[in-house]
């Protein structure tokens, strides 16, 4: 086999129209005996010279050499030796129907990186550790734990670099979830294994490829009717009385039900001032807001003014509100209905979001929490008060 290796050969650097002029013919004669040379180029570190006996021979030898050069290229023909022998023995054993490019492939996608194996717990153990080192809202905290907790269940043993996309897809499918949740794991996901292409413990993110359904355009977010509004409140008004405030701020202050109502104290609702105090301790944006306080809000806080402290959530009580009140129930739909009613009875999408604590925008306000409802409903919602 002939090479022709240079860093930058001489076809290279030829125009196409040349090419035939390589590799070099040269005429030789030697004690009267005449003989043609085929410079081959570099192989393997020596210079490589054919001998032909007749300038047809070589001439022909020479275009075997251009057709090989031109249907296997310049990086092929630049392997060495030993190198050939060792691809041909990979293919020997992958067996016909596979190739090098797809073992090589594989075999990336699957092998550790610089980094080190690392099992999936491992990872998450020290991806959770940079996040809270990060000062990520408590909020965004309890999300990573409770949803990558799920994943190191199910492969906390494994080598990270073992897992694969189809992994990944087959485990998803079977949480629980709409398109909404199942795009929050896939958001988690990605982070995790980020992380690990990050500090060089995988190649490749077997979550980058993933896809979930997709939510539904048309797809309406949840808003309590008035009556189902005025349920509620009666409800734990008459049974769980200490769980008024939660509720109440919920519906009329559109407070975030988990991670900001459960949280707040009764030093953040100022009578005087007229407004609520959502520190960005609780927010989940990490932002600080205001929140005005409403005629009907007052109304149902007014009772517990004196208070001081966290404000009471018992998921005991809690329970038993819903069920006794006996309404339909949707994702978010207390801040959903906080959002549509407040929009729709004072007519300002800017107050709305800011209050909302999307003071950047009112994209989401529109996107994820608006619902169109009628002017004289959103006025009836803001005069639902307690019962003499």
């Amino acid at each position: 086999m002939c090479h022709y290796i240079h860093s930058r050969s001489r076809l290279e650097m030829k125009p196409k129209t040349k090419a035939r002029n390589w590799p070099k013919i040269r005429r030789r004669t030697i004690r009267g005996n005449t003989y043609y040379t085929i410079d081959c180029g570099m192989v393997d570190g020596k210079r490589k010279i054919l001998t032909r006996a007749s300038k047809k021979v070589a001439e022909v030898e020479a275009e075997k050499i251009r057709v090989r050069y031109a249907k296997v290229g310049n990086d092929a023909l630049r392997l060495k030796e030993h190198e050939l022998r060792d691809a041909a023995q990979a293919l020997a054993k992958l067996g016909k129907g596979n190739t090098l490019t797809e073992a090589v492939d594989f075999f990336l996608l699957h092998s550790k990186g610089e980094g080190g194996a690392i099992t999936v717990s491992e990872l998450y153990d020290a991806y959770v550790q940079t996040r809270e080192d990060a000062n990520r809202a408590p909020s965004t905290m309890l999300d990573i734990r409770h949803r990558l907790g799920r994943v190191t269940e199910e492969f906390g043993d494994k080598p990270a670099h073992y897992i694969t996309t189809g992994d990944l897809e087959e485990w998803l499918r079977r949480q629980n979830g709409g398109p909404r949740s199942k795009a929050n794991y896939r958001k988690q996901l990605s982070g995790l294994f980020n992380f690990a292409v990050q500090r060089r413990h995988i190649r490749f993110s077997p979550a980058a490829s993933l896809t979930v359904p997709s939510e539904r355009k048309d797809k309406r977010p949840a808003v309590f009717e008035l009556s189902d509004a005025r349920k509620l409140m009666n409800a734990a008004a008459k049974h769980e009385p200490e769980m008024v405030p939660y509720f109440a701020l919920c519906l009329f202050a559109g407070v975030r039900p988990g991670s900001e109502a459960k949280k707040m104290i009764w030093e953040a609702v100022d009578f005087e001032k007229n407004d609520i105090y959502v520190t960005g301790e609780i927010s989940k944006t990490g932002f600080e807001r205001f929140v005005k306080l409403q005629p009907n809000l007052v109304a149902w806080l007014r009772p517990f003014k004196d208070q001081e402290g966290p404000l009471l959530f018992s998921p005991q009580a809690y329970k038993r509100v819903r069920e006794e009140a006996g309404v339909a129930w949707g994702h978010d739909i207390t801040r959903h209905s906080f959002g549509s009613y407040h929009l729709a009875a004072f007519r300002n999408a800017g107050d709305t979001a800011e209050q909302m604590g999307h003071a950047s925008s009112t994209k989401m306000l529109f996107t994820h929490y608006r619902r169109a409802v009628r002017e004289q409903d959103a006025l009836k919602y803001w005069e639902i008060r307690p019962s003499l």
